[in-house]
């Protein structure tokens, strides 16, 4: 696993570094914000492209090592129940959200900030925000929204919670099959869905992103959070349920 985790944090530092540098792309100057979570909400070592290019393939292929380990002879036997069992890879599940949250934000400063700087400019009327509104106004009312703490505890947030359920739908999507592409292949897909806006709400990862609106109007922000963490508690309820009638032996 030692392997794994090293292979996991050069894939990592590989992939957030070239979506750092798409990011900072274009005429416009942009702050260390705009190249971690751009306002668009595609762009960005945190958004949308990362869930595709990063969380998506890492946690697929961590969960399918942690599978074949866990389910192994020896570590059923020392479990001694399915429900043990299921719970260790629940643990798996949280441990490895909270990794690759505070993973992916050290990666996303460093490149950051040495491509840009460390200032916040959306609190700058030059910064790409204030650009965006062309309204001092309405600039000036969502400031506070655009704190340091204020981004830094939403980018926290929602990126541990959506990877918190992308990895009880990998464990949900692995009661069904233990083909890990086909996996990778229907969640990739859900989330291609999600971006088209063809439900006009999102449903599945964009609840993960942050864009323009999550910083007009925070509440979108706690919603799509409380939204994550129910969808969260049903594949967690469904794929435990499903895990317990589970034939080791087959």
């Amino acid at each position: 696993m030692k392997k794994a985790w090293l292979i996991a944090a050069v894939y990592c530092l590989l992939i957030l570094t070239i979506l750092t540098i798409i990011a900072n792309e274009g005429p416009s100057k942009k702050g260390i914000f705009d190249l971690i979570a751009d306002i668009g909400g595609t762009k960005g070592s945190t958004n949308h492209l990362m869930i595709y290019t990063v969380a998506i393939p890492v946690i697929v292929t961590f969960f399918n090592q942690v599978t074949e380990k866990f389910e192994s002879p020896l570590y059923v036997t020392t479990f001694g129940s399915r429900f043990r069992t299921w719970h260790a890879h629940v643990i798996c599940a949280f441990l490895l959200s909270f990794i690759l949250t505070c993973l992916i934000m050290l990666i996303s400063f460093l490149i950051g900030g040495t491509l840009v700087g460390m200032n916040n400019t959306w609190l700058n009327y030059s910064g790409s925000i204030a650009q965006l509104l062309h309204n001092k106004e309405t600039f000036q009312s969502i400031v506070p929204n655009v704190s340091v703490e204020h981004i830094i505890i939403s980018l926290l947030v929602t990126k541990f919670l959506g990877f918190l359920m992308i990895c009880f739908s990998v464990l949900f999507l692995k009661q069904l099959t233990n083909n890990s592409a086909i996996i990778m292949i229907i969640l990739i897909g859900l989330a291609a869905l999600d971006q088209t806006g063809v439900f006009r709400t999102p449903f599945y990862t964009l609840t993960t992103t942050l864009s323009i609106r999550n910083w007009l109007d925070p509440m979108i922000t706690i919603y799509h959070c409380i939204y994550l963490f129910v969808i969260t508690l049903l594949l967690y309820g469904t794929a435990g349920m499903l895990y317990e009638r589970k034939d080791f032996l087959s």
